[in-house]
C-alpha cells in the first residue's frame, strides 16, 4: 500500500460528521452564513424569482449563538478558585501569545465546544525555545519562556490515533498560512499540515513538502515532553472518541425550521399589509389592462380586484385574513421555549407556559443548576489538564500543582450560606490552620478577578494573622432620637400634610404655649 501525504489523510470519524460541524459553525456564526439557500427552503407556491426575493428579505433568531453564550455567562459569573501559583502566573495572564487570560481563552474553548460538541487546545513553547528535552524551572524563569495555547477546531484536526486509554498516538492538524511578511509581495495562502507524534513534529504542504515560514521558523523539530500536547474538552463525552456530541445537535434544526416560519410570515406581510381594493367593472377596466392602457389613473395607484358592474356591493377595501401569521407565530414562539428546554436552562416545557408552585420551581432550578454544574465541571477538568502540560514545559512538577475549582452551584443563596457556615466553622477556632485555609477559600471566591499580587499579599497577612475569629455578642446600642437631638429627619411625619394643616397646627402649638 503506498503511503499517503499528511494531505490525504482524514480519519473516519473526521469525515462522517464534518457536514455536521459545517452546519453547527454556520448556525452559531448567524448572518449570510446561514441566511443561504442551504437553510432557507423554497415552498411549493412561488416561483424562483420570489424565492430570491424572499431570500433578501429573511432574517435569523439566532439561539444557536445565544445557548452556549448564556453558559458561559453563567459560569463565569460565578467565582473560579486560583491558587497563586509564581510558575503560571505569566501562562495564565497572556494564554496565547496575544494577551488573552486565561478565563477568557476557556471561556471561548467553551463555546466551540457548545456549537461542535468538542474542541481542541494545542500547547506548546515559541519556537526559537524548542529542545529534545523539558526546560529546568531555572532556564525558564531566566529567559522569561511562557507555554502559549492555540485553539483547534474539529474540522482542523484531520486525522489522529488513540491507544486503549484514549490518550493520542498521534494527530495531523490542517492550518491556514498566509505568506505576507514581504508588503511588496502579493500575498499567497497556503495549507499547512502539522504532523506530532510522541518523539518528534513536522509541517508540510498539500503537495507532502517541508514548508518554508517567512520568518525561518523550523519545519520540524523533537518533541520534549514524549506525549501529544492536544487537550480535548467535550460538551458531552460520547465514549472519548474525539467527537462528543454538540449541545446543538437538535436545537439547530428547531432554529432552522423558526427561521423558515419566520419567512413565510414575513413574505405573508409583504404581500399582504395594504387592504385590498375591490371596485366594480362593466369590463371598461379589464379592455384598457389588455390594450396595455393604465386602468389604474382614475381608481389610484394600488392594483385592485373587481367584480360585475351590476352587483349592488360598493367599492370597497377587504383586509387580508391574519388567522395564518397569528398560527404560525404562536408555533415560533412555542419552539423558542422548546429550545430553551432542550438546552437544560429550562427544567420542564411548562417553565415558559404557567405559573408554577414553589416546588415546581425548584425542581426546575435543580435541574438548570445541574446542567450548568456538568458544564462547569468539564471546563474545570480541561484548564488543570492544560495547566498541567504548561508544568511539564516550565519544568515544573506536576504533583505540586493545585488543580483549578470551578463553580459547582449557581444559587447566590446558596453561595451565601456557603460563606457563612465558613464563618461559624472559623469562630469555633479548631484549627489555626483550618481557619486560614477557609479565609483563603473566601478571598479566592470573592475577588476572583484581582490581581496576581493582590491575592498573594492577601494571602501573606492571612498567615501573618492569627487565623482566630471572634463573634461579636450582642448588638450595638442605637441611639434614641426621641427628643429630636442630632436627627435630620424629626419632620418626615409632617410631609403628608399640607400647608393650611401645618399652619393650623402650629397656631395650636402658640396658643397652648400662651
Amino acid at each position: 500500500m503506498a503511503n499517503l501525504g499528511l494531505a490525504d489523510k482524514t480519519h473516519p470519524l473526521y469525515d462522517d460528521n464534518l457536514d455536521l460541524w459545517t452546519m453547527y459553525l454556520d448556525a452559531a456564526n448567524g448572518g449570510n452564513e446561514f441566511i443561504n439557500d442551504d437553510y432557507l427552503f423554497s415552498h411549493r407556491l412561488e416561483e424562483s424569482s420570489d424565492f430570491t426575493e424572499r431570500l433578501d428579505r429573511a432574517y435569523f433568531l439566532n439561539f444557536c449563538d445565544t445557548i452556549p453564550n448564556i453558559y458561559n455567562s453563567f459560569i463565569f459569573k460565578s467565582s473560579i478558585e486560583r491558587a497563586p501559583d509564581n510558575l503560571l502566573d505569566g501562562f495564565r495572564k497572556n494564554m496565547d501569545g496575544r494577551g488573552t487570560h486565561i478565563s477568557d481563552f476557556i471561556k471561548r474553548l467553551g463555546y466551540y465546544s457548545s456549537v461542535f460538541g468538542v474542541i481542541h487546545a494545542l500547547i506548546d513553547m515559541p519556537p526559537v525555545v524548542r529542545k529534545a528535552r523539558k526546560l529546568t524551572v531555572r532556564e525558564a524563569r531566566t529567559n522569561n519562556l511562557v507555554p502559549f495555547g492555540s485553539i483547534v477546531l474539529p474540522t482542523q484536526l484531520k486525522d489522529w490515533s488513540v491507544d486503549s486509554q484514549g490518550n493520542y498516538n498521534w494527530v495531523i492538524i490542517e492550518s491556514t498560512y498566509y505568506s505576507d511578511l514581504d508588503p511588496s509581495k502579493e500575498r499567497e495562502e497556503q495549507t499547512h499540515y502539522k504532523l506530532i507524534t510522541k518523539e518528534k513534529w513536522s509541517v508540510e504542504d498539500t503537495d507532502g513538502n517541508a514548508v518554508k515560514f517567512d520568518d525561518g521558523s523550523p519545519n520540524q523539530g523533537v518533541n520534549p515532553l514524549g506525549i501529544i500536547p492536544l487537550i480535548t474538552m467535550y460538551h458531552k463525552d460520547m465514549g472519548d472518541d474525539k467527537i462528543g456530541k454538540s449541545l446543538l445537535k437538535d436545537i439547530v434544526y428547531v432554529n432552522r425550521v423558526i427561521m423558515n416560519w419566520c419567512s413565510c410570515i414575513d413574505e405573508q406581510i409583504e404581500r399582504q399589509t395594504f387592504s385590498q381594493l375591490v371596485i366594480p367593472d362593466d369590463g371598461t377596466i379589464a379592455e384598457k389592462d389588455e390594450s396595455g392602457k393604465d386602468p389604474m389613473y382614475k381608481v389610484g395607484t394600488s392594483s385592485i380586484w373587481t367584480f360585475p358592474y351590476d352587483a349592488k356591493n360598493p367599492p370597497q377595501f377587504i383586509s387580508p385574513n391574519t388567522e395564518n401569521i397569528n398560527v404560525i407565530w404562536k408555533m415560533v414562539i412555542d419552539h423558542i421555549k422548546e429550545i430553551f428546554r432542550m438546552s437544560g436552562l429550562l427544567g420542564t416545557s411548562d417553565d415558559l407556559y404557567v405559573s408554577k408552585s414553589g416546588r415546581a420551581a425548584q425542581m426546575g432550578f435543580l435541574g438548570v443548576n445541574s446542567a450548568l454544574a456538568e458544564k462547569a465541571a468539564r471546563y474545570q477538568k480541561f484548564e488543570n489538564e492544560i495547566s498541567k502540560l504548561a508544568y511539564l514545559y516550565l519544568g515544573g512538577n506536576v504533583e505540586a500543582f493545585e488543580e483549578v475549582k470551578y463553580p459547582s452551584s449557581f444559587d447566590l443563596l446558596a453561595l451565601s450560606d456557603e460563606i457563612e457556615a465558613y464563618f461559624k466553622v472559623m469562630s469555633k477556632n479548631f484549627s489555626v490552620t483550618l481557619n486560614k485555609t477557609l479565609q483563603k477559600n473566601i478571598v479566592r471566591r470573592a475577588l476572583p478577578l484581582a490581581t496576581q499580587s493582590i491575592k498573594e499579599t492577601i494571602e501573606r497577612e492571612i498567615d501573618a494573622g492569627s487565623g482566630e475569629v471572634n463573634e461579636v455578642q450582642g448588638q450595638p446600642e442605637s441611639k434614641s432620637f426621641d427628643d429630636n437631638s442630632g436627627n435630620p429627619n424629626t419632620n418626615l411625619g409632617d410631609t403628608t400634610r399640607t400647608k393650611d394643616e401645618l399652619e393650623k397646627e402650629e397656631v395650636g402649638h402658640r396658643k397652648e404655649e400662651e
